[in-house]
Formats: structure tokens, sequence, C-alpha cells
């Protein structure tokens, strides 16, 4: 207890006055004469005139310890009854509060709520014997909308089994408390010992030979001291086991319950959908993932080599150098064999052929291979030139083969690798190229080489708006497994089948394409006058650059990926990706996105979709029973069928989902706290993050003597016995 003065009501002017009266007091004194005791006398006179004018107030204060504040919020959701070690996972909760009570009270003043989709504050521990979890699941969002009732908390518990709905938005709303929030886990960490695969982040596609960054979050149970090893892998049929290990991390568990994030970077080596998986193993027991990601080429490096100058090459070179995302290296032959020169070679400006070059050294490097009335029996040209060109379409590349009166036969390529390439073999009949105005008759209107519009009536319409082609090629037959594109009406092959004019065909990894003329550049000059037909050559030529190079083979539809199992929280969001055909996203008023959801009981049912960003249309299921779920979303875009994807989880029931350790870590690192299992967790252990009691000074009482009308009489009492004093000593 101490004692002390505090400012009265006195004006800044009184303040004033009194200090300048104090300062002539002062110089009075110092000029007075002696004995002083009349002098101390009125000095104090004067001092309690002065206290009367400023009238301070005198005070008495105790010094008291302030426990710090601490909120516990009480997870009063269904899934707190599941199981949990010795019970329920409310009865675990309640146990460790109970037990740890004397040293919670001895520590801080303890405020208590429960938290569902809304916030109830008990008037104290007492009350949790009462208490019991409700039929609605906790939602921090709604329950803490309003932040929590009272002062200001120092710190916050959360004490939960982490089944929220609402995902990482709903822990970041523990940030709105204004406390640090810890968070503190009930249920089982985990069903069963072993490293388990909770979380995986995968791009949508990746560009042929860059980068595939993968990250894989593992959730780590009673593996303390022990190694876990993550495995990324690509699907390789050659591989023991079909797979192929493309990165892996090690990594030492410290802890009985740890969650990590192991990333990886591979290169996309395949294009179309490369196959991987994910694998993390540890104590004899492995678990795995599989996901896929589409690989587009950034750019098509196209190799065009021509026989001979014409119409065919100039326009189709110059279509193909228009698009900025081809890069096109092209020859055509100027000087044939045939044709010598009196001066040497270093005086020409024409150079020979490299055919080394291009059948031998650069050709790994293309994409696509385009040959164009180019006879290899005019440049004596060895059948061991045309093998690589065999082996660069298994490996995945693409051929394109375009007639003319020096191709296929003619050319010399029967019995030749490339004739093992073609998608019909060559006819013994001389001359096999014939010369004469015909229109190509497509076998259907629906092949992603003849369908050029949106709808195919209208492709239909557009190819028999076309000019006439001039020229084709005879064949001795087709193969078993071509897809026949468009035939010369009339004219048959060898075998009396009808005579391909535009055919192609899978080889091994690739694709080859043959058109047996020279002519489309007929298309370019003669449609000009029909606004349907205006555009088919540009569009054909477009649709058979992707069409060989993979790229209309790619799904453009692509689920985001999910965990192998998902926690019992509705409703269950599931994102969709819809690209266009540079793989941008796809202009919703063009697409029509179908989500089919099959649960557990079989019977599938169409979920809504919703687009939440460009491309990005979320779907929200609601109603899911336990067990495994499907997925399966499939999009038209421009009223074109564009692709399909699918996905599968397991939903668990909110009584057998473990300790959603993820989201609680979420929840503690957003509300700038930390994580705590109850199983492991001594509530010393917790209290610590607590800040200290503070001490704070009390004012017990309060006095005011200075504006009694007795302190005045006593201040008039001491002038007049210094009066009396001083004329009793005969001084002035």
């Amino acid at each position: 207890m101490s004692w002390g003065l505090e400012a009265g009501p006195a004006t800044p002017a009184a303040a004033v006055a009194v200090a300048a009266a104090a300062a002539a007091f002062a110089f009075h004194a110092a000029r007075a004469p002696r004995p002083r005791g009349p002098l101390l006398l009125r000095a104090a006179a004067a001092a309690a005139l002065a206290l009367a004018v400023l009238r301070p107030t005198l005070t008495r204060t105790v010094a008291s310890t302030v426990k710090p504040r601490l909120l516990i919020l009480l997870d009063a959701g269904e899934s707190m009854r599941g199981a949990a070690p010795g019970g329920t996972r409310w009865k675990q909760a309640l146990g460790w509060l109970a037990r740890a009570r004397p040293a919670l009270e001895h520590r801080a003043d303890v405020s208590v709520a429960l938290v569902t989709d809304r916030l109830r504050l008990l008037p104290g521990l007492d009350a949790l014997a009462s208490a019991a979890p409700a039929d609605a699941p906790f939602s921090p969002q709604s329950a803490l909308a309003d932040g929590a009732a009272g002062p200001a908390p120092a710190r916050v518990w959360l004490v939960s089994d982490g089944q929220a709905e609402g995902g990482a938005d709903a822990a970041r709303a523990l940030t709105g408390l204004g406390a640090p929030v810890d968070a503190l886990g009930a249920g089982p960490s985990r069903r069963e010992r072993g490293a388990t695969l909770s979380g995986l982040l995968t791009p949508d596609f990746a560009f042929l030979h860059g980068d595939v960054p993968v990250r894989a979050q593992v959730e780590a149970a009673g593996l303390a001291g022990k190694t876990v090893t993550v495995v990324l892998s690509r699907a390789d049929d050659a591989a023991p086991g079909g797979w192929r290990e493309a990165a892996r991390e090690e990594r030492l568990v410290g802890a009985d319950q740890e969650t990590f994030t192991s990333s990886f970077t591979a290169a996309a080596e395949r294009l179309g959908a490369e196959r991987w998986r994910v694998e993390a193993r540890a104590a004899g027991t492995a678990r795995a993932r599989e996901f896929h990601v589409e690989v587009v080429r950034q750019k098509y490096r196209i190799m065009y080599l021509a026989g001979r100058p014409s119409p065919e090459y100039s326009y189709l070179r110059d279509f193909l150098k228009s698009d900025p995302n081809r890069e096109l290296v092209s020859f055509v032959i100027l000087r044939n064999p045939e044709n010598p020169s009196p001066a040497p070679d270093s005086e020409l400006s024409l150079i020979p052929f490299p055919v080394d070059d291009v059948f031998r050294g650069t050709l790994p490097q293309f994409d696509l291979f385009i040959l164009e009335n180019f006879s290899a029996a005019r440049f004596g040209l060895p059948a061991y030139y045309l093998e690589p060109l065999r082996r660069f379409v298994a490996a995945g590349g693409a051929l394109l083969i375009l007639g003319g009166e020096n191709a296929f036969s003619a050319g010399g390529y029967k019995g030749t690798p490339l004739e093992d390439l073609m998608p019909a073999t060559l006819t013994g009949r001389a001359p096999d190229f014939t010369t004469g105005l015909f229109s190509p008759k497509p076998v259907s209107y629906e092949h992603p080489l003849t369908e050029l519009f949106d709808t195919p009536e209208e492709s239909r319409r557009a190819w028999e708006a076309l000019p006439p082609l001039d020229g084709w090629a005879r064949f001795a037959s087709v193969r078993p497994e071509t897809e026949v594109v468009a035939v010369r009406p009339g004219e048959t092959t060898d075998d009396g089948r009808p005579l391909p004019v535009i055919a192609a065909r899978a080889y091994g990894r690739g694709k080859v394409m043959l058109v047996s003329t020279d002519s489309t550049w007929r298309w370019k000059l003669g449609a000009a006058a029909d606004p349907l037909a205006a555009g088919v050559y540009e569009r054909f030529w477009n649709r058979a650059v992707e069409y060989l190079t993979g790229t209309l083979d790619l799904s453009k539809v692509k689920f985001a990926p999910v965990p192998e199992r998902v926690a019992a929280r509705e409703p269950y969001d599931a994102a969709v990706h819809v690209f266009d055909r540079d793989f941008s996203p796809a202009r919703s008023a063009e697409t029509r996105l179908t989500v089919t959801w099959t649960p557990p009981s079989g019977s599938a049912r169409e979920g809504a979709a919703r687009e939440t960003e460009p491309g990005v249309y979320e779907v929200d299921l609601t109603g899911l029973t336990p067990g495994p779920q499907k997925l399966r979303a499939t999009a038209r875009v421009r009223c074109r069928a564009w692709g399909a994807d699918e996905i599968r989880f397991v939903w668990e029931a909110p009584a057998q989902a473990p300790m959603d350790r993820a989201w609680l870590s979420a929840a503690a690192a957003a509300g700038g706290g930390s994580f705590f299992d109850l199983a492991a967790a001594s509530p010393d252990e917790v209290l610590a993050r607590l800040p200290p009691p503070r001490v704070e000074a009390e004012v017990t009482r309060r006095l005011r003597p200075f504006s009694e009308p007795w302190w005045l009489a006593l201040a008039a009492a001491l002038l007049a016995v210094e009066w009396a004093w001083r004329r009793r000593l005969g001084l002035p």
C-alpha cells in the first residue's frame, strides 16, 4: 500500500499564480532577518494556502496481480462424437480440460465457449458437465463471424478434431479473434501406423521437355526416428514394374505425428497425358497416388522437304510460317541430279541437297516432317536413309506425305521403310499418279480432320462448296488400322476398296498422314467467293498439324488433384479446369460443363458446377455417404465435344475420420499459435504459451482534504500564530 497525490481541478492560471507566489516567498525568505521560527510558520501557512488553491487529491494505492485472459473454444460439432482413445473425442477433450483445470485456474482467467455453426458462451468450466455435442457441424466462418464476446483474450485455445467446414478459409477465420490461437487436436491422429499422402499439388499441363513441379504433403504416424522415402515416378512400359523413378527424397521423422511437404521437379518427356505416381514408403509399407499431366508443345518444330517448286509448296510454306508458334525449316529442290552445271558448286548460289543433315543429323529435333512430291529414286537415296524416318515416327514424331507425280511408287518408295509407315500400300501399276479434276468425298464429317466447323452439317456444306482438286495417286490397298478421311469418288484401290485421298494411321507413338495430291492450294484461291468455304484451307491444315502432333488428343478438361481420403466436411468442393485450344481458359459463354457424381450406392447423379474464375468451375457435393466416390466431368466448347476427366476418392464418415492434423496445423499457423495433440500434450506445455501475470496498481481510496473549510481555517491559524510570535519578538 502507498499514498500519493493526484492533480486537482485547479485552472492553469491558479497554478501559475501559486508558482509566482512561491518564487516571491523564496526571495523574501532569503532577505528575512533572524530568528527563522516565524518564517517557517509563514512558509507552512503559505503552503496550506497553495494546496487550498490547487486542491490535489490524496490517494491510497494497492498493487495486485492480474491473470491473463484465456478463451477456450470447444468444438461441439457432430464429429466430436467420433471415436478417440478412451471413448469419444468429446470425452477426451473434457477429460483433458478437467486434468488441466487446477493449473488453468491458477494461471489464467478462463472463459469457455462452445462452437458449432454459432458461438455459445458458457458461465464457467462447471457448465461443461451438462454440455454435449450438437447435430450441426463446426463452421468457424459462421461461429466466429462476429468474433468472441467479452474483453479481448490474451490467448485462445481451439479444442477440436479439425473436421470443420470451409477448409483453409475457415482456418483464417480464427485470425479475427485478435489473439494467438493454439489448436488442441482431439481424436485419433491416424488410423494406422505409416506414411499417408494427404495432399498433392500438380500442374494442369506442362510444355514438352519443360519442368513438371510436384508437391506432395505426407502425414507420418508412429514413425518417430524412422525415415520416410517419397518417390516420384513416371509410367514407362520398358521399366521394371511399369514405373521409372524420376526423383526421390528421404525425410527423417522427428515426432510421433508429423506432417511435411516434399517438392520435386522432373522433365516432361512425352506429348499427351503423362502418367505419374508419388509413393511414400516407410516401415515396410507404401502408399501411392497416381496423377496425370497433359504435356503440350510450346512450339511446333517442322521440317518441310519439297521435291520441286510448286503452288502447294508456296502456299503451305507461307501458311506454316504465319503462326509464331511454329518453327519452320524448309528445303525445295531446284537442282535435280539430271541438271548438271559446268560451274563448281562453290560458285553457284544453289547448294546441293543436304541429305545427311535432313534424314540423319537434325531429324530428331523436329516434331513434324513434311515430304511433298519428293523422289528418292531421282537422288539415288539408299533405303537406309529412310530408316531414321521410321524410327522418328515410332518414337513419337509426325510424318505428312503429300503426293504428286514424283511421290509414292514413282519416287522409288515401294519396299522401303517409308512404305511401312504409310496408311496405304503402294501399287505396282505405272503411272501411279493420275491428273484430272475431282472433289474428294469425306467418309465422315465428325472426324477431327473434316469437322472444321461447329456442327457436322456446317462442315458438310463447306466441303461441298470447295473447288475441285487436281490429280490423285493410286494405291494397292489400305492397311487395316488406317483411318480413311476422304476418298476419290468412282476410283478404287487394287483390291477394290474406295481409293483414299486423305488417310492417317498411328505408328508406334507417332502418326502418319498422306494426302495423295499436291493441289490443296486450290482451296485457298478458288473458295474465296464462298464465305463458308473460304476458311477451309487454314482450318484443315491447322487441324492437320494439331492432329499429327497429338495436340487434338490432349484432354482440355482436368480436375484439380484431391487427397486420397477426404475428411468428412460438407459441402465437399471439387475444382474443374476447362482449357481452350491453346490451353488458355475456355470462355464460359462457349462452354457447357456436365459433372456426374457416383456415390458408393452406384446411382450416378448430376452435380451443379459454377464458374469461380475464368475456366475454373467448382462443384459442391452435399449428402455424401461414407465410402468411395467418383466424379466425372465432360465439356463441350462451341457445341463440340471437348474432353473429359475423372477422379476417385474416399469420403470418410465423421465417426471414422481421424483428426485432421493438417487443418488444425493450418488453423494454428493462421492464428499465430501452435498445434498440440491432446493425446500427448501436457497442460503445463500448453499453458507455457500464456503471457505471465501482470502487476496492476489499483487506487482503493481517494481523500480531498484541501477542499475542506477546516483546511482554510488551519491556514488562517498558522498565519495568526506566526503574527503573534513575530510581534512578541518585536519584529516588524
